[in-house]
Parts: structure tokens; C-alpha cells; sequence
């Protein structure tokens, strides 16, 4: 069963300089099935998946989540949100050899 690690982007409101941020986060369903569950509730600002890896197993795509938990933990600041640009955590995971899910949007192609 396929399964996915995903970056969301928080959008910032303008002039403010406290981000950039991004969640590393892992999902069994497609991350916007997730956002619309639950990660917009109580967050004022905008938020977006901006690109999603995915692996063909929950355990492939939780080792890659680790992972770059680990590498990105000097910016760790929640949870799973670190004040790291999604492009930077993107490029790590395409260094790692991720397959990012293609769906026709410009950043995920």
C-alpha cells in the first residue's frame, strides 16, 4: 500500500520574517486528505502541500520521515514543524532518492 512523507508550507502573512516553515509529516492517505481533516483547523494562516514523496510501504515512507526529522532537527520547532524552506527539505529528499508523487501541479513535477 502506498504511502506518502509530505511538506507542508505555511504561507507567511506580509512583512512577516518569523518563518519560513515547514511540516514534515507522513500519511497511508493523500496529505490533503489530511490537511482537510484536521491541519487547517486553528492555524490563521494559510497552509499547503507543497510537494509529496511517495513510497511504496507505510514502513518505507516512515523510515524517509525519520530521517529527515533527523537531519532537519537543528530547526525543529513543534512536533513536526521546522523553520526550514519546503525547498530545501525538498532537494534533501530528492538527494535521498524520494519519488516525488507527480500530479500535474508545478512544484510537484
Amino acid at each position: 500500500m502506498a504511502a506518502y512523507v509530505y511538506l507542508i508550507e505555511e504561507e507567511p502573512y506580509p512583512g512577516d520574517t518569523s518563518g519560513p516553515w515547514t511540516k514534515i509529516g507522513y500519511s497511508q492517505n493523500p496529505p490533503e486528505w489530511r490537511m482537510d481533516a484536521n491541519l487547517k483547523r486553528g492555524n490563521p494562516r494559510n497552509i499547503r502541500v507543497a510537494v509529496a514523496f511517495e513510497y511504496e510501504t507505510g514502513d518505507a515512507a516512515r523510515a524517509a520521515e525519520k530521517g529527515a526529522h533527523e537531519h532537519f532537527g537543528d530547526f525543529k520547532h513543534q512536533k513536526e514543524w521546522f523553520h526550514v524552506a519546503w525547498p530545501v527539505v525538498a532537494a534533501w529528499m530528492d538527494g535521498s532518492g524520494a519519488k516525488r508523487r507527480v500530479t500535474g501541479t508545478d512544484n510537484e513535477t
